[in-house]
């Protein structure tokens, strides 16, 4: 049964459940008539269970699952024991009953909803004389924050608080992609995945960038991490950085604002971080057949479950492989993934989880084949240059770039109070990339544009892990949730970019073939770097009745080395710098019974900057973002509804600026002001929305170069807003059919001279949906889709870094799905 059926049934007779209790409470006037009946209506209620026979914990959570009960009981009193299979339609009652069968075991339904289960010859203790132990609490489909969310709404996040915390209880905005929406949207990166989330700008470089490293937060890059840890970071081009493919994550979450109390060196504006998809205790079998535009083919897959009857040993391999054209001429986008792991569970207080991936990535690449603004944000002599115009050379570019990473996350839980956690990973990212660009050049009266010859080599390597002890500890009036760790970050990269010469192009009429091109006639840089980084954090989710305080900070050391080759630019040199910071959260919020909770914090972070200033002839410091935020999360009772709204003032000190004489001076300053507000809702068990809208004021307040205070910050627009919604006929002829329709602004933003203005644009998109199992049962489990990006095809620029270096947006994209899992 796929996750929308499940929906409806939960809803359905939740609904039906209600309805029925509320007029037992009328009719017989009291809370204990209304429990009786509820808990009676409970036990009788019919649901369809398919329970093979297999070791009893896990029967008992399947029947958690199946049911919509919780099962409180302690995991070691059914130990050994096998369960009978349990098929067909029954009420809760009969079908644990049939599982306890033989067991020696007893239960009791302790309210409508929670089922207790004791050994029936020795109470809950077993007869064993041992400590009594808090039961283990099996809870219907209960969502995890590093698992999946059935649906598009979630309701915890692991990024925040670096624990399983409900989203509401943060003082911070939080915006979660989940898979689901991913897969409604069909979306190929993570630029696009984000298209739908305020305050993000993430296809700034458009139809031309292979990355995801440039996606902006507020104002400002953001840094990336995948299950926690830091994705390499490489060189300000971003060929090195981490790439990660959409179809390998459960979800993925943008923490907002300054995050270095918890994570360390970062951007002001926040991190984002994804969620790999991990070994399930339930079969995963799924295929899907993807074809497109641009000649687009790709074949994925992901499979998970138990290897053996005890449910100890658990599986996932998830890979795709893909051959693609993409919008301009000549260009490829090829990959080829693959990510096993493997998790052992002893028990259910310890895990070990094994996580690898490679990543392939083959393709012609134009170094973002930037257009002049004559020729593409405006006219030149009446005629643009066609979005589809390869500006490099395609016998000569390519693009190679290798990905792999092995990695473990190890949990223990020693009591109810104590849990500790350590994941550890140790990532490779290997860029070669060659081609003849632009960039530096404009249009010659004739259309012609002058080139150079570039090649750059990138390879990073990082080791990063993080230790973890989590309290959970009640102290009179006061719970205390705490997360105490200390990690560890060491990357090295090597870096070398040369240029040499390129024959002109006209863009109007390209003839590719025309002279030869050189890559090593100067070299532009050439560095090794080392960095290392330490860092002790600490942080206490304070609970007192419905408030909850919110205290963290962390102290930080870092040391960055630098060896520079000598260049075309300068002879060679070395740069040492360690740095130190403290960061911090501070918050409060208040929770009430409606499902409002207002919040209110101040976070603060930091980054290493690399270099000295050209006057003093100090090093760098880092530079440092702080933010106040305010806002209210609503989740009501009883829906599947998340809305944040959240006001705040970002400010970013020590930034590196250059002066009239290009010298580099660290005397920078800028600040963002805006409001956010995101809206995600199961409406019904059918229809589902998304709207969000983001304003962002944002100036230079301070700089070496007067004529830059004043200006607003590159590419990032002042309005966004986006609205998806998707219904699905669950009746009549139109059964099985889902349609999907979204609406996507991106206001207008700047060069970062401020002399150019790009256009806002507004895209639309759609998506139709059907579930082949309404024309066969044969079919059960096959879904074939239809999604369309920028649906009328809209031509515009994205952006422009200059009148010389723009770039075009994604035009239309049809992509035809077929999904299958059984």
């Amino acid at each position: 049964m796929d996750g929308a059926k499940r929906r409806v049934l939960r809803r359905a007779s939740a609904r039906l459940l209600n309805t029925i209790a509320v007029g037992t409470v009328l009719c017989l006037g009291g809370l204990p008539a209304l429990m009786a009946s509820t808990s009676a209506m409970a036990q009788a209620a019919a649901h369809t269970f398919e329970i093979p026979s297999q070791p009893l914990n896990r029967a008992l959570r399947q029947l958690a699952d199946q049911s919509g009960v919780q099962i409180a009981y302690r995991t070691s009193i059914a130990a050994g024991a096998t369960a009978p299979t349990v098929s067909g339609s029954m009420s809760t009652e009969q079908a644990i009953s049939r599982l306890l069968n033989g067991s020696g075991l007893r239960y009791s339904f302790t309210n409508a909803s929670t089922v207790t289960i004791l050994d029936a010859a020795a109470g809950d203790a077993g007869g064993t004389g041992a400590t009594t132990l808090a039961p283990i609490v099996l809870e219907a489909n209960r969502e995890n924050a590093f698992g999946p969310v059935d649906g598009l709404v979630a309701t915890r996040s692991g990024t925040g608080s670096k624990t399983d915390a409900p989203i509401i209880e943060i003082p911070q905005t939080i915006n979660v992609v989940t898979a689901e929406q991913i897969k409604a949207q069909s979306s190929q990166s993570i630029s696009e995945a984000l298209r739908y989330t305020p305050g993000v700008r993430s296809e700034g470089y458009g139809a031309s960038s292979p990355f995801d490293a440039y996606t902006q937060v507020r104002g400002f890059r953001s840094d990336l991490y995948l299950d926690g840890l830091k994705l390499p970071g490489g060189n300000i081009d971003g060929t090195a950085s981490g790439v990660v493919d959409p179809w390998a994550l459960e979800r993925l979450e943008v923490l907002q604002g300054p995050s270095s109390g918890l994570y360390g060196q970062a951007g002001p504006g926040g991190i984002i971080n994804m969620v790999t998809k991990r070994p399930t205790e339930e079969q995963i079998r799924e295929v899907q057949v993807q074809a497109g535009s641009y000649g687009r083919i790709q074949t994925a897959f992901d499979f998970g479950g138990p290897i053996d009857d005890d449910g100890q040993f658990l599986y996932r391999i998830t890979g795709l492989g893909r051959s693609s054209g993409t919008q301009v001429d000549f260009a490829k986008d090829d990959r080829a993934y693959i990510a096993p792991a493997f998790t052992w569970k002893p028990d259910e207080d310890t895990s070990f989880t094994i996580l690898g991936m490679y990543q392939r990535d083959r393709g012609v690449w134009p170094f973002f084949n930037y257009m002049p603004a004559v020729g593409s944000l405006h006219d030149f002599n009446g005629r643009k240059i066609a979005t589809d115009t390869y500006l490099g050379e395609p016998d000569f570019d390519k693009l190679d770039r290798d990905q792999a990473s092995i990695g473990y996350e190890l949990q223990h839980r020693f009591n109810d109070t104590v849990a500790v956690k350590q994941s550890m990973r140790f990532n490779s990212s290997d860029s070669y990339t060659r081609g003849a660009v632009t960039g530096r050049s404009y249009l010659s009266g004739t259309g012609m544009i002058d080139r150079m010859g570039i090649r750059v080599d990138n390879d990073v390597n990082t080791f990063t892990v993080d230790n973890q002890v989590k309290l959970d500890i009640d102290s009179g009036p006061l719970d205390h949730d705490a997360v105490v760790g200390v990690d560890y970050r060491h990357e090295t990269s090597d870096y070398l970019f040369t240029g040499g010469s390129a024959p002109s192009l006209d863009v109007f009429d390209p003839v590719y073939n025309s002279g030869p091109i050189t890559t090593n006639d100067f070299s532009l840089t050439d560095y090794e770097g080392r960095l290392d980084q330490v860092g002790i954090y600490a942080q206490d989710q304070i609970k007192f009745g419905q408030w909850i305080a919110t205290f963290g900070g962390r102290y930080d050391r870092a040391w960055n080395d630098l060896d520079n080759a000598a260049t075309s630019f300068g002879a060679a040199s070395r740069t040492e710098q360690h740095d130190h910071a403290f960061t911090g959260r501070v918050g409060l919020s208040y929770l009430f019974d409606n499902g409002i909770a207002p919040y209110a914090s101040y976070a603060t972070s930091f980054q290493p900057e690399t270099g000295v200033d050209a006057v003093t002839g100090g090093a760098f410091k880092p530079s440092k973002g702080k933010q106040y935020e305010i806002g209210v999360k609503y989740q009501p009772p009883g829906s599947n509804t998340l809305i944040t709204l959240s006001a705040f003032d970002l400010t970013q000190t020590n930034r590196i600026t250059t002066d009239a004489a290009f010298l580099q001076r660290q005397i920078g300053e800028a600040r963002v002001k805006g409001i956010q507000i995101e809206a995600k809702s199961e409406i019904t068990s059918n229809f589902d929305l998304i709207a969000t809208y983001s304003y962002l004021d944002h100036e230079i307040t301070k700089s070496a170069n007067p004529d830059e205070v004043g200006r607003e910050l590159f590419s990032t627009p002042n309005h966004q807003a986006s609205l998806w919604g998707d219904y699905s006929f669950d009746g009549g002829v139109l059964e099985g059919l889902t349609l999907g329709a979204g609406a996507r602004y991106v206001g207008s933003s700047t060069d970062s001279t401020n002399t150019l203005h790009i256009p806002g644009v507004a895209l639309f998109d759609a998506r139709v949906k059907f579930d082949l199992e309404h024309l066969s049962s044969e079919l059960a489990g096959a879904t074939f889709a239809l999604n369309a990006t920028n649906l009328f095809d809209k031509e515009y620029v994205s952006q422009c870094d200059g009148d010389t270096m723009c770039t075009y947006g994604q035009r239309r994209m049809v992509l035809a799905t077929l999904n299958y899992k059984w």
